[in-house]
């Protein structure tokens, strides 16, 4: 219930703040069937966004475990559907809940295959969640104001576009290789590749900027 409240309200208040948000699906989006939901991670908003692209269903975000650092917080990230896990040292519990969210079909679980919003390296984690959960993978972009603040703009250029891409099938083999696990992380990186084109052509996202801003306020912090 609070995830559905809380998305309501957001969702109110981006189209007041930004204007319309603009959606776009594949023709080969099923929003009858269970995904793992993967996308570039490139700012907080991206989540938000995500989900609101995927309602009515709702979305089990895996996200790192430090957000739930008192009860109360425990509470509400729990309340929202979040799925904690050590990016340091990923266990084994955050694959089985992962993996059970998708079997019992009434949710997504999200994903940021990345990790990070400081790199572009995908790492294996989406890959297998998928597989043990006999699911595809959805690739979904958001492409928008990168800082909350500017999120409060209704110039054209920066309203939030989010497109649902093709989803992507994991091989049907008993085992996956290195090499389908490979080929699997391309078919990620040019299905991001292909999002971004389809939304817009032009869009780049700065990483180098996005480092260079972490590392000032870290920085600034050890003052």
């Amino acid at each position: 219930m609070l995830y559905k409240i809380l998305l309501g309200i957001i969702a109110l208040i981006i189209n007041v703040v930004n204007g319309p948000t603009r959606y776009e699906y594949d023709d080969d989006f099923d929003p009858s069937k269970t995904y793992l939901v993967i996308g570039p991670h490139r700012s907080l908003l991206d989540p938000i966004f995500v989900a609101l692209a995927l309602r009515p269903k709702q979305i089990a975000f895996i996200a790192k475990k430090e957000l739930l650092a008192n009860k109360f917080l425990t509470w509400f990230f729990t309340s929202i559907n979040i799925i904690p896990v050590d990016r340091e040292n990923p266990g084994p519990s955050t694959i089985k809940d992962a993996v059970r969210t998708l079997k019992e079909g009434d949710k997504y679980v999200g994903i940021f295959p990345t990790g990070s919003r400081y790199s572009d390296e995908i790492k294996p984690g989406a890959v297998s969640i998928a597989k043990m959960g006999k699911v595809e993978l959805l690739p979904v972009n958001y492409q928008g104001p990168i800082e909350i603040k500017d999120i409060f703009s209704w110039k054209r250029e920066d309203r939030a576009k989010v497109r649902v891409g093709k989803p992507i099938q994991i091989p049907d083999v008993k085992r996956l290789t290195e090499e389908d696990t490979l080929a699997v992380h391309q078919a990620i990186q040019d299905a991001f590749d292909a999002n971004d084109r389809l939304i817009d052509p032009n869009y780049q996202y700065d990483m180098a900027a996005a480092i260079a801003k972490r590392d000032a306020k870290r920085a600034k912090k050890g003052k």
